[in-house]
């Protein structure tokens, strides 16, 4: 008997990753694995918005690369959406984890856990300084799981599992040997994530969203544009194709915020972990491989940078070594999956289960009840006939009254008329008194002058005018939006808070601050007098 063949899909803003795999006893076999682009707008950070158009995607690109048999599927989540959180509980039994770590969910995440669905993995078992299990617990929204599930039903697939990108990975590196303190850096286009292993125990886990793209744009618009993504992808991975149409450090700033997030999470790591050294660097990923990559963060952390090529228990059939390195959360969710699945999502796929089988069973019976329904109508169609035609002969006469009464009609109609004339004015009157008139000027010239990187977090608006906390990239950035809106001819006058800048774990600075406007007064529009006595 063959052995059942499942997919396991990582859908991606730019690239959806597919492998076509089978379990041989203790081995995972890869028969198939391939790359296709994400059709636009389908996906934004993971979040599956158009499932009908991916899914239509997705159908045609297995049914291309013979994967078509595959019914069943577990999904990878790559997203900045999913939260984690390490914590310490006491030393239970493995299997009352899932109890405690749901109960207590809403003290390690601030949010209503009613709209998420939480998940864990457990770390390890510490000793000291006192026993304890060391469990990383994340936290999905639900709506992002839902499309998904929509995604597997429109492509006539079954949902086994929902994984996420982080510990899909983990699943496969934990098998590594050695027990060299590793930093494993996962390179995708859009995003990339960092974990620092010693042998199968996760000390580190950081995802940040700097990866390939930037590279990979520019590859393509230096060669023309005309290009499918994927071969850009190709183009930026060949050192020598690249060097013919990008310099060298035209390159190297394309791939420097990636280098640079590599090496923030590295000093973050170190930081946490002073007595722990990095000894060696793996990159893996779709865009591991970029031109100039690994001689870059070699040169930037000091360390022996290698490529992934090969991880325990997984043979891939059809595809080389490298497969390994681009197909990794894939592989991983292969091995161990989250519990990523709501419960009401499962009823819901239960249900459709014994609905099919319902159907076949209610086959037979429906053909009998459709016979006596054939024979009831024919019966029933006698008898309409004689009603028809009675039918027939009160119409002709209701037909001749409404002649008789056409006249009655125009009246209506006139009525109408006047009644419509009375509502559009009293809309007129309305609108003219209504007191946004001011704040639309505002948003107005707004739109016309402030920079795009403004970020506006909230606003509270009265008639007399608007107060709002902004956020910019910088103080000279805020000192801008500040100069512009006093040059605003909406505003009388503008009164500015303390300006705070801060800067995040990566190094990203902002400037946040409050303004409070007042609008400069407007005449209210006042209709011509020959439209008042009309």
């Amino acid at each position: 008997m063959a052995a059942k063949t499942v997919l396991n899909i990582e859908v991606g803003d730019r690239l959806t990753k597919v492998c076509h795999s089978a379990k041989k006893g203790k081995r995972r076999q890869i028969l198939n694995s391939f790359l296709f682009p994400t059709p636009d707008q389908t996906v934004s950070d993971g979040l599956i918005v158009d499932p009908k158009t991916l899914a239509d995607a997705l159908r045609e690109q297995l049914a291309l690369h013979h994967a078509s048999s595959a019914r069943n599927v577990t999904f990878t989540l790559s997203t900045s959406k999913v939260a984690s959180r390490e914590v310490l509980l006491p030393p239970i039994k493995e299997q009352r984890l899932k109890e405690a770590v749901e109960t207590n969910a809403k003290d390690y995440f601030p949010v209503d856990m009613s709209n998420y669905q939480v998940a864990f993995n457990l770390l390890e078992h510490v000793t000291s300084p006192e026993p304890a299990c060391r469990v990383l617990v994340m936290a999905a929204p639900k709506p992002l799981l839902v499309g998904y599930s929509r995604l597997a039903e429109q492509a006539s697939l079954v949902l086994d599992a929902i994984d996420y990108s982080g510990n899909s990975q983990y699943q496969v590196l934990r098998s590594m040997p050695g027990d060299k303190l590793t930093m494993y850096v996962d390179v995708n286009v859009g995003s990339t994530t960092v974990s620092f292993m010693r042998g199968p125990t996760l000390l580190l886990q950081r995802m940040f969203n700097f990866g390939g793209d930037e590279l990979i744009t520019a590859a393509r618009t230096a060669s023309g544009g005309d290009g499918s993504y994927l071969e850009a992808l190709e183009l930026a991975c060949d050192e020598t194709r690249l060097a013919g149409v990008l310099s060298d450090e035209d390159r190297d700033d394309a791939i420097s915020r990636l280098v640079t997030g590599i090496a923030r999470s590295a000093d973050f790591f170190s930081s946490s972990h002073s007595s722990d050294t990095v000894e060696q660097v793996v990159l893996m990923g779709a865009c591991c491989r970029l031109s100039g990559l690994r001689g870059l963060v070699a040169h930037t952390l000091d360390r022996d940078t290698v490529l992934l090529s090969e991880v325990s228990d997984v043979d891939f059939v059809s595809n080389s070594a490298e497969g390994v390195s681009t197909y990794i959360s894939c592989i991983g969710s292969l091995v161990r999956p989250l519990d990523f699945i709501p419960d009401e999502m499962r009823k819901r796929g239960h249900a459709a289960k014994a609905g099919k089988r319902e159907k076949a069973d209610s086959i037979t019976f429906g053909l009998v009840v459709c016979i006596l329904c054939v024979v009831a109508g024919l019966a029933v169609s006698a008898v309409s006939i004689f009603r028809y035609m009675e039918a027939a002969d009160r119409e002709a006469a209701l037909q001749a009254r409404i002649e008789e009464l056409a006249y009655v009609a125009e009246t209506h109609d006139t009525y109408l008329t006047y009644q419509t004339m009375a509502g559009n004015l009293a809309f007129v009157g309305s609108y003219a008194e209504t007191p946004n008139a001011e704040l639309t000027a505002f948003f107005e010239e707004m739109e016309r002058k402030m920079p795009s990187s403004l970020l506006l977090l909230s606003a509270v608006c009265t008639p007399e005018g608007i107060t709002m906390n902004l956020t910019t990239p910088g103080m000279e950035e805020a000192a801008v939006v500040i100069d512009q809106l006093r040059g605003f001819e909406s505003i009388a006058s503008l009164t500015v808070s303390t300006i705070t800048e801060s800067t995040d774990e990566t190094g990203y600075i902002t400037a946040s601050f409050s303004v409070s406007c007042a609008y400069t007064a407007q005449e209210a529009p006042v209709a011509p007098a020959a439209a008042l006595t009309q």
